[in-house]
């Protein structure tokens, strides 16, 4: 099972997650069930915003069993990291064949236009001119 952290703070390094998630694995008595998490098995995911300078951080790591996965985000969700809030959940891996937009109908490319007039304003006044006639009225072009 995949486990996401979502908005870990940005200095955060995976041998502080992987402690924090081993804490939470030996005090509910879950540690005959799982290994320890070991840094090789934990990703640190820094996403930025298109045109704008803002990250996130996330964090991803994979556990077995699945019940002790389930167990480990009910523990987590909520709690607090390094003085931040984190949210738990798990991770998903979505493939395009099995997207399920893939198998609805084409929309109908013809429809009856229900439109009376066009939505534009139509300039009725002989006040509102092209600039370019304008212009050219002044002796610029």
């Amino acid at each position: 099972m995949l486990i996401f952290l979502r908005n870990i703070p940005p200095e955060t390094k995976k041998y502080e997650i992987a402690s924090f998630i081993n804490r939470v694995i030996f005090n509910c008595s879950l540690s005959g069930q799982v290994a320890n998490i070991l840094t090789e098995d934990i990703e640190i995911l820094l996403i930025q915003y298109a045109n704008l300078n803002i990250f996130e951080t996330h964090g991803l790591f994979r556990i077995s069993p699945e019940q002790v996965g389930k167990t480990v985000i009910k523990r987590l969700d909520g709690t607090i990291f390094k003085e931040k809030h984190i949210a738990v959940s798990e991770y998903v891996i979505r493939y395009s064949s099995n997207d399920p937009r893939k198998k609805q109908p084409s929309t109908i490319t013809c429809f009856k236009e229900q439109r009376a007039s066009d939505r534009r304003r139509r300039i009725k006044s002989a006040m509102f001119r092209p600039c370019e006639l304008i212009a050219g009225n002044l002796g610029i072009f």
